[in-house]
């Protein structure tokens, strides 16, 4: 039991719905059914009474999350005494953040990150991940979350994976596909796709991916929007390889989700300078890690 895991079940008792308890954690509702399921298992009894109307805690789920709030509160206290011996009482953190980030809790990160240390402002710089790595080498960020590119990380910085976006394929109903759970990338070379920006990491993970199945892609539209490219399937211009998560997030009538049967990964972390010499940014990566543990 770690304390990822206490938060997420004090976010399903809070919200009484793991769909909004999802959302306001910053990550898939999978993700977070399957955590919550492992608590139970480990602990032996059930934490969450499950209904048509919504979910509500058991006698044992109310005194768990009466703990869990007095463990992380004591949690939080901690790392805030320890930041006293660390050198990290105050200071500025820039730091940069891809525009769309689904596998990672970063509210709940950040929100915890500012309580551990109260005297550190962040100042938050939304972009892609190129920009962000321009960013970093030219020392005008500290740190970024973002994507590991695909062909090589600058020999200047460091990148320590968080957690990963698996993606899938999104279709418009009806689709030649449309009774299919999944699908191999080499059956969707006739397809029109409607593909990320050719500057982002998405669009080199997916266009080598389906190079690797022995095709180019008729790509003929482009958008930086995960959303926005599922409006474009549901309109019928093509299809679109996209985070599984998007899916757990927006739910869209006339577009269904298939599987790929090749896994196509996109890693996600947090990068800085290997020539950093500061206690705030060893403490933001430090505790990045330990978040996402």
């Amino acid at each position: 039991m770690d304390l990822y895991s206490m938060r997420y079940i004090i976010a399903v008792a809070e919200h009484e719905n793991f769909s909004l308890a999802a959302q306001a954690c910053h990550v898939g509702q999978p993700a977070l059914s399957q955590q919550v399921a492992k608590a139970e298992s480990e602990l032996g009894v059930q934490l969450f009474s499950r209904g048509s109307r919504g979910v509500t805690l058991t006698q044992a789920g109310q005194e768990f999350v009466r703990r869990a709030r007095e463990i992380i509160q004591q949690a939080d206290a901690l790392h805030a005494e320890m930041a006293k011996f660390s050198g990290v009482q105050k200071g500025s953190l820039n730091l940069g953040i891809i525009t769309s980030l689904q596998c990672i809790d970063f509210g709940g990160m950040l929100s915890a990150f500012c309580s551990t240390y109260p005297n550190i402002s962040v100042n938050i710089v939304q972009g892609g991940t190129h920009q962000l790595i321009e960013r970093l080498v030219d020392r005008s960020l500290d740190v970024s979350i973002m994507n590991r590119p695909v062909n090589h990380l600058p020999s200047q910085l460091h990148f320590q994976k968080l957690g990963e976006d698996r993606y899938s394929l999104a279709i418009p109903i009806p689709h030649r596909l449309a009774a299919r759970t999944s699908v191999s990338l080499s059956e969707l070379r006739e397809e029109h796709f409607i593909f990320h920006q050719s500057n982002q990491v998405a669009s080199e993970l997916c266009l080598q991916a389906c190079r690797r199945a022995g095709f180019e892609p008729n790509i003929v539209c482009r958008s930086s929007s995960p959303t926005t490219s599922l409006y474009m399937v549901q309109g019928g211009l093509g299809v679109a390889l996209l985070p599984s998560e998007e899916f757990r997030h927006r739910s869209i009538t006339g577009v269904r989700e298939l599987k790929i049967r090749e896994p196509i990964v996109k890693e996600v972390g947090i990068s800085w300078r290997r020539d950093a010499a500061s206690p705030l940014i060893d403490a933001a990566v430090s505790f990045s890690q330990q978040w996402t543990r």
